[in-house]
This record gives structure tokens, C-alpha cells and sequence, in this order.
């Protein structure tokens, strides 16, 4: 198989950019979620949310595609170039409505913003976030930028920069945790399953305590991504699920940025891959030894349900969110019911700062017998915080 896509997303949530070539590094492909939008709520009127950080007088809470709609309408890029990279723009896309047309012309009329690829955070003011409960800093990037975007959310909001800040890798994501496997098939609405479900869940999370698992003395760390640097998915894994349309819905494809990839794969070979068979895959090798470890699944929210073009959720005969778990993709305890698309993963020490191209072949090094439960507490099932 073969790299087919690259994708940065230079703002975290916002839509991304397509690259020909990407510098593989501790925190992912270079240039990759550097930059978050928070929102800024007075602390009195916050509520319990485990997203949320600040001071005594503001509390910032992280912006998610599957938490607020509206931000598949900005869209992000590199200039002038990935290679040569000195400037993101972040343009907000006006929202088409049925009293609108789209007009290819005045596009390019969209209001835009534009910031530097790399801040110089040293001078710029310290905020307090969480994001998964997992604490780090932001730089404020400034007044100009929390008025763009505080005007196009329609919410007070600011612009933060990640500079040197990093973040726990909590749970079993990192490569150097236990990752237990569990074969599981919870994919119907059936009671009895549903039940068999919370219970072998609940099992789970008592053998690792058994075990004795614990986050303390990993080396691996991150920065504004999720759970994980880097996000892999596969092109016969998407056509399997735009082809999982009932005889009644209407023809809806689901594009593969919304499953918000930085690698995306192709077969090299008429049946060279099977779909979804990326859920054991441990390890990958692009041509010439550059090594990802992959540890983990994605589980899916209702981002994918976003229409790009009008930033609302798209009516119910076009949600992808419940095609794909009527595909029985429910496959990790960890994850509920939450259906999996995609596989986290960590680049490989000794494939550091070495660059990974469109084009190059691909190797699955390593696979698990199993699938691997996902765990991160707060985030994964029967962990959240009540709110």
C-alpha cells in the first residue's frame, strides 16, 4: 500500500490543508495543531466541564468540530508553501443557507486572517487549559485575533499558540503503556449484548487495575492533539462505508477530511487491503524505515454528521455518524458506543525529523492478534466526569 493523502491542520478543529511531503516529529507531522481556539467564559457562569481551565475570573474551554458546528466553516492553509512555510490563513467560509447561492467568483472574498507559523510565545500571555483532562498552557496570540474569531463564532474566543507547552499522554495510548486486547462485537442495539457490553467494560477496567496500570514514567508526551500525534486511515475502509447506504437514503459521500486523517492510505494493488483491517495494525514502515507505532482506536463523534457547507448538522438520512455504526463498527469497549474509524499513532524515535512523502509504500510491520481497548480516563467509557 502507499500514501495516498498528507493533511495538517495547523488550527485544531478548524478544516486543514493538504501537503505533498510532512516532517515527521515528536508531536506529529510538523506544523500540526499548533493553534487552538478557546472559548472564554466568565467563571461564574461556567458549568462542570472537563475541557475547561483558567483563572479565578475566566475559564477557556477547548473547541471541538463534534462540540461547536460552526467551526467546519474556517478553513486553514500554509503559506506560501508546506516547505517553505512562514504564514497560516484561516478564512471563514460564508455558510451556504437556501436563500444563497455558491458562487466560485466571490470565494475568494471570504474574510480571512492571517498569523505566523511559528509565534514568538516567549512575550505573549499564559493561559491555563485542559483539554481531556490532560493540563498544558496556550499563548494568547492577542486582541486582533480573539476579535475575528470572537465575531465569526458569535462567542467570546481567543487564538492560543502551544509554544513549548506539552501534555500528559494519559491512559494506555502512549507506546510504552500496557495495551491490552479484547475482542469485542457489541454492534447491535440488542439489550442482552448491550448489557454484555457494560459488563465486559467494566471487566476491563478492574483487570487493568489488577495489572497494575499506570501512566507514571511515560516518555511520550503531546501537544493540542487529541489523545495522540498522528491519526491513520484508510481509502478502502471509506469507500466501505460510503457503500453501506440503506436503499432508502439519499446519496451521501462522506469525504475523508472529516475523518480528520494526517495519513491517509491506498491499496498499491487491486485487493491489496481489506476494509477496516487498519483496527490491528501495530506498526507501519515507510519505505526506507521511517516507523509509526500505532496504539490505539478513533472513535467517532458527531463531527462527521457536520455539512461543511452550511456548518450544521446534516438531516438524519444524511448522517454518516449512524451509517457507520450501523456497520456494526462498535468494536472497543473502550470507545462504548462510539463507532471506530482510523488508528492513533506516535512517530517512531529513530524516524524523528525525517520527512514522509505522497506516493511513498507502506508496510504493516506489525499486527495485534486483537484489537486494542482504548483507555484514557475522563474519556473513555464508564470514565467521564459527571457533569
Amino acid at each position: 500500500m502507499k500514501i495516498k493523502e498528507l493533511y495538517i491542520y495547523p488550527v485544531k478543529s478548524l478544516r486543514g490543508c493538504s501537503v505533498p511531503t510532512a516532517t515527521l516529529t515528536r508531536y506529529g507531522l510538523k506544523h500540526d495543531r499548533k493553534y487552538m481556539i478557546v472559548r472564554i467564559v466568565p467563571s461564574d457562569k461556567a458549568n462542570d466541564n472537563y475541557d475547561t481551565k483558567g483563572s479565578e475570573k475566566y475559564i477557556y474551554e477547548s473547541q471541538y468540530v463534534g462540540r461547536v458546528d460552526s467551526l467546519c466553516l474556517f478553513s486553514a492553509s500554509i503559506l506560501p508553501s508546506y516547505e517553505d512555510a512562514k504564514v497560516i490563513r484561516v478564512m471563514y467560509n460564508t455558510p451556504i443557507t437556501p436563500s444563497t447561492e455558491k458562487n466560485e467568483e466571490e470565494e475568494y472574498g471570504n474574510p480571512y486572517i492571517e498569523f505566523p507559523i511559528t509565534a514568538d510565545y516567549k512575550k505573549l500571555e499564559k493561559v491555563d487549559l485542559s483539554i481531556h483532562l490532560s493540563d498544558c498552557v496556550g499563548y494568547d496570540m492577542g486582541p486582533k485575533y480573539q476579535e475575528f474569531f470572537t465575531k465569526y463564532l458569535g462567542y467570546p474566543a481567543k487564538l492560543v499558540y502551544v509554544g513549548d507547552s506539552t501534555r500528559e499522554v494519559k491512559g494506555n495510548l502512549a507506546p510504552d503503556q500496557t495495551h491490552l486486547t479484547k475482542e469485542n462485537d457489541f454492534n447491535t442495539g440488542n439489550t442482552a449484548k448491550s448489557v454484555g457490553f457494560n459488563v465486559l467494560g467494566f471487566l476491563t477496567w478492574v483487570l487493568w487495575y489488577l495489572l497494575g496500570w499506570s501512566s507514571e514514567g511515560s516518555k511520550y508526551t503531546i501537544q493540542f492533539a487529541d489523545v495522540a500525534p498522528v491519526l491513520v486511515a484508510s481509502t478502502v475502509s471509506l469507500e466501505e462505508l460510503n457503500s453501506g447506504k440503506r436503499g432508502d437514503e439519499k446519496e451521501i459521500v462522506l469525504d475523508i477530511t472529516k475523518m480528520r486523517p494526517n495519513i491517509v492510505l491506498e491499496p498499491s494493488a487491486p485487493d491489496e487491503m481489506k476494509p477496516f483491517e487498519e483496527d490491528y495494525w501495530a506498526e507501519l514502515e515507510v519505505n526506507g524505515g521511517r516507523k509509526i507505532v500505532l496504539t490505539g482506536n478513533c472513535g467517532r463523534c458527531k463531527s462527521l454528521n457536520v455539512d461543511y457547507e452550511t456548518g450544521k448538522q446534516l438531516p438524519v438520512h444524511g448522517q454518516m455518524l449512524k451509517r457507520l455504526s450501523d456497520m456494526k463498527r462498535r468494536v472497543d469497549a473502550g470507545h462504548g458506543y462510539s463507532p471506530i474509524f482510523g488508528r492513533y499513532g506516535f512517530i517512531e524515535k529513530d524516524s524523528l525529523e525525517k520527512d514522509v512523502m505522497v506516493g511513498e509504500e507502506v508496510m504493516v510491520t506489525k499486527k495485534n492478534g486483537e484489537r486494542t481497548v482504548f483507555y484514557w480516563p475522563g474519556l473513555s467509557a464508564g470514565t467521564k466526569p459527571r457533569k
